[in-house]
C-alpha cells in the first residue's frame, strides 16, 4: 500500500526504512499503521521511529521505521525442529505484544514476518491494523486470502477481535513447513476443519503443538487460544528437559533434571515425599504423612513453584526443605 524507500538517518547514523502512500491510496491507511506502532515497544515488532509530512507537489505523511537486515520468512522454509519452533515462538511473542497493546494486526503472512541478521523475527507491515473494541470493524473483505478467518468473510458490517490474527499464526504456521492446509481453508470463504485435521504433523511437531495449531484454525473464533497461551506452549517445548531444581534438605544440597527424573524426601517416620520431572514441571508424585507446601497441604499431581518450602511435620516440631527451579530461557 505504500512506496518504500531506503534511506540514511544522518543525525544518528543509521539506515531506516522511509514508507509513503502511493498515490490514490488512503492515507488513512498510513495513519492506521501509525497509530498501531506508537503503541508498540516489542522485540519482534518491527519500531516506528517518526512521523513526518514530505511534500512531492502536495503534503503527504510518511513513517520513519526500523531498517531490518534480513530476510522474510517463506513458505516452506522451515524444517521441523527446535529452529522451526523457536520461529513460531517469536511470532508469538511478537502477536502477543501487538495484541497487550490493544491492536489487531490483520495481515499476518510469511510475508510480512522478517527475521534480521542475528536471528531475531520481527513482525512488519501494520497497513491493515485496527485497534481492538470499536475500530475493528470493516465494510470490505480485506486481507490475505487463505490467511483469512471465516468470520471476515460475513458480509456487510464485520467486526472482528485479536482472534484473527490468531487463526493467521496457524495458517502461517502450517505455511512456514510448506506443509499442505486443509482444504477447508482454503474455500471462499473458509468451513469448519475437520477433527484431526493436521494428524498428518505426528512426528514433525509435538502432539500438543499439533492439537494447538488446530484449535487455532477454529472455525468459531472464542475457541482459538490467545496468542499469549501459545506462546506459554511454544516455549515449555524450546525449554523441554533443560530445568534444574535444588532441593536443600539437612544442610545437604540434591539436584533434580532431565538425568535424574525423580528424587524421595524422608523426615524420620513423620512424612515422605516423591518428587518428579516431566520435562516441563516438577510435581509430587507420591507422599505419606504430613506434608505441606508453602502451608498447603500437599495431594498427589500438585505442582511446585519454583521457588517453595516443604515442610514436614506440624507445630513444634517441622522440619523445613528449600526447592528452588532455575529459569531457563528461550533466547532470540
Amino acid at each position: 500500500m505504500g512506496d518504500i524507500f531506503f534511506c540514511i538517518d544522518k543525525h544518528l547514523q543509521r539506515d531506516v526504512v522511509f514508507k509513503l502512500l502511493k498515490d490514490g491510496e488512503e492515507e488513512r491507511r498510513l495513519l492506521d499503521e501509525q497509530r498501531a506502532l506508537i503503541r508498540l515497544r516489542s522485540k519482534h515488532v518491527v519500531q516506528l521511529f517518526d512521523v513526518v509530512t514530505v511534500n512531492d507537489g502536495r503534503n503527504k505523511t510518511a513513517l520513519v521505521l526500523e531498517f531490518i537486515n534480513g530476510d522474510d520468512l517463506k513458505v516452506g522454509g522451515s524444517i521441523p525442529g527446535d529452529a522451526y519452533l523457536r520461529i513460531l515462538w517469536q511470532i508469538a511473542c511478537g502477536l502477543a505484544d501487538i495484541h497487550a497493546a490493544n491492536v489487531i494486526h490483520r495481515d499476518i503472512k510469511p510475508g510480512n514476518i522478517r527475521v534480521d541478521g542475528s536471528g531475531v523475527v520481527k513482525i512488519l507491515d501494520f497497513g491493515l491494523a485496527r485497534r481492538a473494541g470499536d475500530d475493528a470493524q470493516t465494510l470490505n473483505i480485506i486481507g490475505t486470502v487463505g490467511y483469512m478467518a471465516p468470520e471476515l468473510w460475513d458480509g456487510a458490517t464485520i467486526s472482528f477481535d485479536a482472534s484473527i490474527d490468531v487463526y493467521a499464526f496457524g495458517v502461517t504456521a502450517l505455511a512456514l513447513l510448506g506443509a499442505k492446509p486443509p482444504k477447508e481453508i482454503l474455500e471462499r470463504p473458509p468451513k469448519p476443519v475437520a477433527a484431526n485435521a493436521l494428524a498428518y504433523l505426528a512426528g514433525d511437531v509435538p502432539s500438543a503443538l499439533s492439537t494447538m495449531l488446530e484449535q487455532c484454525l477454529s472455525y468459531v473464533a472464542t475457541q482459538r487460544p490467545s496468542m499469549r497461551a501459545i506462546e506459554e506452549t511454544l516455549r515449555q517445548h524450546l525449554l523441554k528437559d533443560k530445568h534444574r531444581a535444588l532441593v536443600v534438605m539437612g544442610g545437604v544440597t540434591h539436584e533434580l533434571h532431565a538425568t535424574k527424573r525423580t528424587m524421595k524426601l524422608t523426615y524420620g517416620v513423620i512424612g515422605v515425599v516423591q518428587i518428579g520431572y516431566n520435562g516441563f514441571r516438577f510435581s509430587v508424585l507420591a507422599f505419606d504423612g504430613v506434608v505441606s507446601i508453602n502451608n498447603q497441604p500437599v495431594s498427589v499431581g500438585h505442582v511446585l513453584p519454583d521457588c517453595c518450602v516443604i515442610t514436614f511435620g506440624a507445630g513444634a516440631a517441622r522440619a523445613f526443605v528449600t526447592f528452588d527451579v532455575s529459569n531457563p530461557e528461550v533466547m532470540s
